[in-house]
Parts: C-alpha cells; structure tokens; sequence
C-alpha cells in the first residue's frame, strides 16, 4: 500500500536568549542534555553519566522524555507512575550531596507548544508525552497506532501527546520545538560546554532496539546537525545487553540503585516491580560513541543590541518584555496572560485575567 507523503510544513526557528533566569551565568561549569524515548532509559542506558552531571551543583541538566513510556495504555496511572519515576530517580541524584527540598511543576510554550516541565534543584525536565510506539514502531491501540517511526517516515502527518495538551503536525515541527527548547536552556548561561546525551539511532552499533530509542535518536541528530557546537553521545540501548559488562563495582551499583529508585514509584502505585531479569541485564553496561562538536558557542554569549536596549532573536533585535518573546525569545503568552516582571530583573508570562488558578 502506498503512504500519501505529510505536507512538510517550514516553521521559523526561533531562539530563546535567556536560560534559567534565577541562577547566576557564572553558576553554570557545563549544561548536559539527556534526551530519552522512555522514563526510564537515562537510568538503564546514560547511567552513571547522568549520575555523575546530576550530583554536582554546577552543571545544569536538562532531562527530555519524549513519549509517555505508556505501553499502549494511553495517559492515564501507569503513565504518571513512570514520570514521578523520572523525578524521584533525578532527586535522588541530585540530593546526593545536598540537602533534599522541593521541586517545582512548570508548564512552558516552546514553538507553540505547551510543555509539562519539573524543576529541581540544577535539574529541568520535561515531558513531552507523545504515544509510546511500541518495540517496533508499528504503535499501540489506544494511541490510534501512532509512534515516532510513522511520523519520521511520513507514515502518519501528526502525532498528539496522550495527555492531549498538544499537536506536532509535521516531523520538521517536534525537531524544532526541541531545537528551541534546547537554545533556551542554553541562552545566557555563560557556558562553553555542552553535551547531548542520546540514544544511538545506528542499526549497526544499536542493533535490535525498541523503535521508539531509534527514532528519538534521529530526532536528536537532527537537533544536533543544527547545532554543531554540541558535543554529542549516542548511547546503546537495548542491545547492550549483549555486551560485557564495563563498569566498576562503584559505578554499577550507582545504576542499580537509581533504577530502584525509579522504579519505587511503579511499587507504590500498585503495579509490578520492573526490576525483572529483562531489565537488570542492562545493569552494569555503558556503551556509547561520543563526537566533539564544532568549537564554537552554542549560545549567543554577546549583546548584538545593547546599544539599543534589545536583544537578537535569530537576527532581530527584539524587546524581551512583549509576547511572543517574553523573557526570552520564542515565548509566547497564552490569550489571557501578560509579559510581566519575574521578580529576578527578567519578564515572564502570568494569567491576569478573571479564570486564573
């Protein structure tokens, strides 16, 4: 059967040119980002590099989930289990050697799209929530058999999260909405060094993975052939567990203990431990390839419209104190929210109108 190739619609790249507005620039050694299909790949996978970014207060990480992990049961209790998963397994990181406190729920509009995000301590993270495609791409029931291979490969001409909060109506739209969630992360916070953490999307070195690992990868190779200034590690996924185990005593319990960290949340909301011989043979394994990005800056570390009070976003100078580039460039307030003051000498977007919560 033939597929009707999607209409490739263009969408202009806007930039954000401010990051993590209450945090010095200086504060920032490196910004790590740890892009994973499920909300338990960084800790079978990334482990212990994401450990090891985590625990130290100087490094900003930036965690992206890119589906719901829901197994083709929709948006719903096992879904939500898996994401305080994600957060408890980061805390815990990041508590290590600080005292433990509390996070913060974020929604954000990047390129239009409006993104469920928890703040912890040097740590963001966000879930984007589109379905879950299953091993091998072919997508699960519940979510109208839509996966991340489909609408790579034009198969489908839009995918929408579970949880309904939005539509990508081309692949060229979820590419650049993470390329602008990235920039943002990174706008203005006074560092050189940066990393992408992903998975492998090669079909040599990562062979026999699930479809929705892969196909994050080639998201974020896309993202990454934008951005030339990133460094870039491509992880093995499922087939690591073929390989001999490589980590240290030290290491391999790090891994072990955050995936049971992760996995608590499971517990505790009634379901099944996931600690099963299945995943635990990926316990004690890290591989990946990893390449130098290009040596330049990846954020814009100069004020190209001092003189004029403004600030350039992809260009133009811009004023950061008006939608759509409230605070910093691409972020647009919703009908009933106005560009106000954050209180930290930058502007953010806050419901004024009758039906605010």
């Amino acid at each position: 059967m033939s597929v009707r190739p999607c209409l490739r619609l263009m969408f202009l790249v806007t930039v954000c040119c401010l990051g993590l507005t209450r945090q010095a620039a200086a504060q920032w050694a490196a910004v790590t980002f740890h892009v994973v299909a499920h909300e338990d790949d960084w800790q079978l996978f990334f482990d212990p590099n994401t450990y090891g970014d985590a625990i130290g207060s100087t490094v900003k990480v930036v965690l992206i989930y890119v589906t719901a992990g829901d197994a083709g049961g929709g948006y719903g209790s096992w879904s939500n289990a898996r994401e305080e998963g994600a957060r408890r397994a980061i805390r815990y990181c990041a508590d290590v050697y600080s005292p433990s406190t509390s996070g913060t729920f974020t929604s954000t509009n990047f390129n239009g799209h409006t993104i469920s995000g928890y703040t912890y301590k040097n740590t963001r993270s966000y879930f984007l929530r589109l379905a879950d495609g299953c091993p091998d791409g072919s997508g699960c029931g519940a979510s109208n058999y839509e996966s991340l291979l489909k609408f790579r490969t034009g198969a489908i001409c839009s995918m929408t999260a579970v949880d309904g909060s939005t539509t990508y109506t081309s692949w060229d739209d979820l590419v650049t909405t993470i390329e602008v969630m990235v920039r943002a992360e990174l706008a203005n916070t006074g560092t050189t060094y940066t990393w992408f953490n992903i998975p492998s999307s090669s079909s040599t070195y990562n062979r026999d993975d699930h479809s929705d690992h892969t196909n994050t990868g080639y998201l974020m190779d896309y993202v990454a052939a934008r951005m030339r200034c990133a460094n870039v590690a491509r992880f093995m996924g499922d087939y690591s567990a073929t390989q001999p185990a490589d980590l240290s005593d030290t290491d391999t319990e790090i891994e072990r203990t955050v995936f049971a960290v992760t996995d608590s949340a499971l517990t505790d909301s009634g379901f099944p431990s996931t600690q099963d011989e299945a995943h635990l043979a990926f316990i004690g394994r890290n591989d990946y390839v990893a390449t130098g990005g290009d040596g330049s800056s990846c954020f814009n570390s100069g004020p190209p419209c001092s003189d004029s009070g403004l600030v350039e976003c992809s260009g133009v100078c811009v004023d950061l104190s008006e939608s759509p580039n409230c605070g910093y460039c691409g972020h647009s307030c919703l009908s009933n929210e106005n560009c106000l003051p954050d209180g930290s000498g930058s502007y953010d977007c806050y419901c004024t109108g009758p039906n605010c919560n």
